[in-house]
């Protein structure tokens, strides 16, 4: 809406400028090359990175620990902001699934850790390399058998001496197969939780090896399957404190859910503007598509659904800039995450509909619209699937409201 012109709380002249810079990077030097990276079957060039941060934009993302790290040169007046990190996701977004640039958001993921609780050494040898645009580091958490359910990770972290040796498997890895250094959680204690810790860990250590997985979606980034054989890790590599990175983990999550939310917003933005172009020029039954009345039902239908997604989007950034900790922020961005890839899931949908056969080949008209369908699972699924998100919102909200029934009875 403040596209148009109409006024609004959170945006000032610093976002607008930004957003024109996003909006031009993502122009020149993203959508022209995208469909060559994907089809080449490798990572997008390091040098986007590099050519990103040469044009004021952010390499590791903009979670709040980061926002500051950037050169001088290209803050904004007053510095950047949730609502700067809003725009840059959904203004990458316009290029479409693919994920070009989209190791920016996997470092934003992987950094806070490393930022909040990490010592100086772990500091130094990750932080300036991949703010700089040089190189970057992955979140490595999920395994074959330990998605959402953190707490049973099995990969092990032995401490002999002066080392820690890794032993086991990580899954879904996203952007694996770019990362210089994984955020790695491992297991160095007993069961649960309390046994977890993290590790920051070189991709070029001896025993690594990692395998881009092929997925349902186009990606010129990567999913992909690492095994760790008998990898030794500098102890002082430890981030934060032995036996407490499941709490570290837990910093972070609800940001990373923001993050997929804000473009999946973008993605379901694009099934609505690529239909309501495509309704107005195809003519079927002597009229233009888009006279008729079910086919303006299905457009009105996305754009409620999207303008309520991306004024929840707007809700939680704000929480982020007023300073709200990450960690009471848990209902709201798993909430805000099932309301993005239900919208996702119902524009892609519609959007599939709207095309009819030109959205089931993956060319002419329709060819992003068949892109975006098969990027749905896979905003839907990393990040908290929609049932444990719906489960965690649920429980939460009701042990707070045991919680205020039990201050109302010690009233009595």
């Amino acid at each position: 809406y403040w596209y148009q012109g109409y006024p609004s709380a959170y945006y000032c002249d610093s976002h607008v400028s930004f957003r024109a810079k996003c909006r031009n990077f993502v122009e020149t030097e993203i959508i022209p090359f995208l469909d060559g990276w994907i089809d080449s079957g490798k990572p997008y060039p390091q040098e986007l990175h590099v050519k990103a941060l040469k044009a004021g934009l952010p390499t590791a993302g903009l979670a709040v620990v980061v926002q500051s790290l950037y050169p001088k040169e290209i803050l904004p007046n007053g510095g950047f902001d949730s609502f700067h990190e809003l725009i840059y996701l959904d203004e990458l977004a316009r290029a479409g699934p693919g994920g070009a640039m989209g190791q920016a958001g996997i470092n934003s993921m992987a950094l806070p850790p490393v930022l909040t609780v990490g010592s100086r050494h772990v500091q130094d040898m990750v932080v300036d390399p991949v703010i700089s645009g040089q190189k970057n580091i992955s979140l490595a958490i999920s395994e074959p058998s330990a998605g959402s359910d953190v707490a049973n990770i099995k990969l092990t972290a032995w401490r002999e001496g002066d080392f820690y040796v890794v032993n086991g498997q990580k899954k879904w890895i996203t952007g694996g197969n770019m990362a210089d250094f994984f955020t790695l959680a491992c297991r160095t204690g007993g069961a649960g939780g309390k046994g977890l810790s993290l590790l920051v860990v070189d991709r070029n250590t001896a025993g690594i090896d990692v395998r881009k997985m092929k997925t349902q979606f186009d990606t010129c980034q990567g999913t992909t399957f690492i095994t760790f054989d008998n990898v030794k890790v500098p102890a002082v590599n430890v981030i934060g404190r032995e036996g407490e990175g499941f709490k570290y983990l837990l910093l972070n999550f609800n940001h990373e859910r923001f993050v997929i939310a804000c473009s999946a917003c973008r993605f379901s933005r694009l099934c609505y503007s690529e239909s309501l172009k495509y309704a107005v020029r195809r003519q079927t039954f002597g009229k233009a598509l888009a006279e008729h009345q079910m086919i303006r039902w299905k457009l009105a239908e996305m754009a409620r659904s999207i303008e309520a997604l991306h004024d929840m989007n707007e809700r939680v950034a704000f929480q982020y800039k007023a300073g709200v900790p990450d960690a009471k922020l848990g209902n709201h961005c798993a909430v805000l995450k099932v309301m993005a890839s239900k919208t996702f899931e119902y524009c892609a949908r519609e959007a599939s509909q709207i095309f009819g056969g030109s959205s089931i080949v993956r060319e002419g008209g329709g060819k992003l619209v068949e892109r975006l369908y098969r990027e749905v699972r896979a905003q839907a699924i990393p990040g908290g699937s929609e049932e444990i998100l719906l489960d965690l919102a649920a429980r939460q909200a009701i042990a707070g409201a045991v919680q205020e029934m039990g201050k109302a009875k010690a009233k009595l």
